[in-house]
């Protein structure tokens, strides 16, 4: 879903649009898939790192990515203010994910866009312009509090 922007309806362009930095993990390139790729090492590295990070979760391999979502979840939740999960509709490896995502003691805010033949623009739009006010006034509040405790 992150690969191909037409299934995602262009969503890191709208996003730059709205002022937002996206950032991808390194296992949603087409590089992960090739087997002669130089990069092969260095992404075997990084999916035993997110399998550790999503261990105290997730303790069986559940296909796809599932790892990687909660894994990338536990491991940035320092570094973002939210995370966009998507998802191809009735991927089950997505599902178990998504499930998991709200229960971890990391405290960032995850908005699951779920990919199929019914999604609009416009409900698109709209649920990803309430998450960013939702990040930005989280951000605010954050900022708030840093300055209260100076």
């Amino acid at each position: 879903m992150v690969m191909v922007p037409f299934s995602n309806m262009n969503l890191e362009i709208e996003l730059g649009k709205m002022g937002v930095e996206v950032r991808r993990t390194r296992s949603t390139f087409f590089s992960e898939w090739t087997k002669w790729s130089s990069f092969l090492n260095a992404l075997n590295d990084e999916k035993k790192e997110l399998k550790r990070f999503a261990q105290p979760y997730l303790k069986r391999d559940v296909g796809g990515h599932g790892f990687e979502s909660v894994g990338e979840k536990v491991r940035r939740a320092n570094d973002y203010d939210g995370i966009i999960h998507l998802m191809p509709f009735t991927c089950m490896p997505e599902v178990i994910a998504q499930n998991i995502m709200p229960f971890t003691k990391e405290s960032i805010p995850v908005l699951t866009i779920t990919c199929d033949e019914q999604m609009g623009k416009a409900g698109r739009q709209t649920r990803v312009e309430a998450f960013i006010d939702l990040l930005e006034r989280r951000r605010k509040g954050r900022l708030q509090d840093r300055a209260l405790l100076l």
